[in-house]
């Protein structure tokens, strides 16, 4: 039973939740263990109180954790038993730490009087140190040696998790301090202070709010000149420091007002809205034919496409992006504008790290935006108006072509179907606010290339180290965080195998998450690299019914195997009071929508999943 959050002396339990309760995260996803049972019993149900989601194992718990941070803007919190539970998180807390991910993971571990002495699970520095193993793929791993450290410890911790860079943090708690009363540590007294509470307030959970003006003046000069030098294509390519500065409604009214195309990274998805005139969808891995055109301005085949010389005058801006690998379809040689690439970026190793910026401004992106909308700006941005015709010209000459490749394929008839056409099934049913959720494989391509999300956070995968099935825990972790609206896993058979356990999770906390599987048969991508007999067997799959295995976890689900078939399921599956998992039969041999212009040349049916 949970107890008052004023008390005099809160358990060490009770002040880090009633700590996480005030920065308004109200979900903690677990395992249960001896040595966090203090915890246990002090969570509840009701609407002040925090809530415990019980995973089927502790990688679930973290992923969970990694998809509640990304769908709510907040940060995520999981908690498991030092040694194999923690152990079991190491994986999952690497995609959070490469995607900059802000989990907070608490780790029980056994009493200090035992450390060292063959105590059983002993993960301490004395034991097989858990907090070394986690050092890696945390920016702090600390173990709270007594009680009265622990505001101290938690704080330091939450500041470092929220810091300019986000990404994890662990702490662990001897089982005895988890029940001991937390008193003022000794710094504090001379303060008259009543408790540590009150002189702890929750970190800031937005991006530093930083301007470098003398950059951003050099930004203005930037835009005039290069408007009077022929009337530039000037197009925005925004990326995930734009979604975690919060710049979509910025971003929005910018574009508009000056007439600039927008295109995102994968990971940015949605952070301009993708049924806007303006927007140019993804750019980089399953990118759309419109952003290619945009930004690959000296691409082969781009100036007969557009009846155009395009090469001259093209200036990028980047919001956001470090330029990596998959935000460039592997750094391609072609991203050259003639222009040049002005970056806005809070983080100044980002700058020039993968392709020469012209003009670099260290800086929030909302801030930055909201600077050039400002009032005063605007007689200074006077070139930048009077060029927004000649930006309409160019971008209808981009929007005259289809917008996707292969755009037959979303109303393939075939049988086994094309994940295209699944795609598209699904974005005719789903709701505006649906959350899509993709793992990694070739549906992530598809899904990637042919979904169109409408708003930020709306579109969630791990990028930067991918790891397949993570989509199926984050998903559970997004729904928590977005209870009322719905949300949608695309993954593949080979996922369902590493982490389809967690549907029962779903169904144990009777949540309502559709899980649409394109089921191959296959590791997708692997098997479209194949090129011997040894290798297509080597990623085959067993042919697995995954609507049996989600009644068999407590949800529902229908297999389907011809395309006039997916919209009823669809139906179903959104009117569902559980987890539905649609298993949709689909063909391994459909090439992936991925840098199509070169694929056939430089790499056949190359992916990076």
């Amino acid at each position: 039973m949970t107890t008052s959050a004023h008390q005099s002396n809160p358990s060490t339990t009770r002040y880090i939740l009633d700590t996480l309760l005030r920065h308004n995260v109200r979900h903690l996803f677990m395992v249960p263990g001896g040595v966090v049972d203090p915890f246990l019993d002090e969570f509840g149900e009701g609407e002040h109180e925090m809530k415990a989601i019980v995973a089927a194992n502790e990688a679930g718990a973290a992923y969970m954790a990694d998809g509640y941070a990304r769908a709510s803007g907040k940060f995520g919190v999981c908690m498991g038993i030092g040694g194999p539970g923690i152990a079991n998180m190491v994986g999952p807390l690497a995609a959070a730490y490469s995607d900059e991910s802000p989990l907070l993971v608490l780790a029980g571990e056994i009493p200090t009087e035992w450390m060292g002495r063959g105590g059983f699970q002993d993960a301490s520095a004395a034991g097989i140190n858990d907090a070394g193993f986690l050092a890696p793929v945390t920016a702090s791993a600390q173990t709270i040696p007594e009680a009265r450290m622990v505001p101290h410890m938690l704080d330091m911790a939450l500041r470092t998790m929220l810091g300019r860079i986000q990404r994890p943090v662990s702490l662990s708690l001897p089982k005895q301090i988890q029940s001991q009363p937390v008193t003022a540590e000794p710094q504090y007294q001379h303060h008259n202070k009543l408790h540590p509470d009150e002189q702890r307030q929750p970190v800031s959970l937005q991006c530093p709010r930083t301007l470098d003006i003398s950059a951003t003046e050099k930004l203005l000069r930037t835009l005039n000149q290069a408007c009077r030098q022929g009337n530039p294509h000037i197009s925005i390519l925004a990326g995930s420091g734009a979604l975690r500065s919060g710049a979509t409604d910025a971003l929005v009214r910018f574009a508009e007002r000056y007439q600039i195309p927008v295109a995102t990274t994968l990971k940015a998805k949605g952070v301009f809205p993708e049924n806007h005139p303006l927007s140019l969808g993804v750019f980089g891995y399953a990118g759309t034919q419109h952003a290619t055109l945009a930004l690959l301005n000296d691409e082969p085949g781009a100036a007969t496409l557009l009846n155009q010389d395009v090469a001259d005058n093209h200036l990028l801006l980047v919001l956001g992006s470090s330029l990596n690998q998959r935000d460039t379809m592997r750094w391609d040689g072609h991203l050259t504008p003639a222009c040049g690439i002005v970056q806005v970026d809070i983080e100044p190793a980002a700058f020039s790290r993968n392709y020469p910026v012209d003009t670099a401004i260290n800086g929030d992106v909302a801030t930055v935006l909201d600077w050039l909308l400002a009032d005063e700006q605007q007689v200074n941005l006077t070139a930048l108006q009077e060029t927004q015709k000649t930006r309409q010209v160019w971008l209808d000459s981009i929007t005259c072509h289809p917008r996707f490749y292969n755009e037959a394929d979303r109303f393939s008839n075939a049988s086994p179907m094309h994940p295209a056409r699944v795609i598209h099934e699904l974005q005719q049913i789903a709701p505006p606010e649906t959350v899509v959720i993709g793992d990694s494989g070739a549906h992530r391509a598809f899904l990637g290339h042919y979904w169109q999300s409408q708003g930020p956070r709306q579109y969630l995968t791990a990028t930067a180290l991918a790891p397949m099935g993570w989509a199926i825990p984050a998903g559970v972790g997004a729904k928590v965080a977005n209870p009322d609206s719905p949300c949608v896993i695309v993954t593949g058979d080979g996922c369902m195998l590493m982490n389809g356990i967690e549907i029962q999770s779903a169904a144990r906390h009777q949540l309502p998450l559709i899980v649409v599987v394109i089921n191959n048969s296959a590791l997708g991508n692997v098997y479209l690299r194949a090129k011997t007999p040894i290798a297509k067997s080597l990623t085959t799959l067993s042919t697995h019914n995954w609507a049996d295995f989600a009644r068999a976890m407590g949800g529902d689900g229908v297999v389907v195997e011809e395309p006039a078939d997916l919209a009823p399921a669809l139906d179903r599956a959104f009117t569902a009071k559980g987890p539905f998992v649609i298993d949709a039969r689909c063909d391994p041999s459909c090439p992936t929508p991925i840098n199509p212009w070169r694929r056939e040349i430089e790499h056949p049916n190359w992916a990076e999943d």
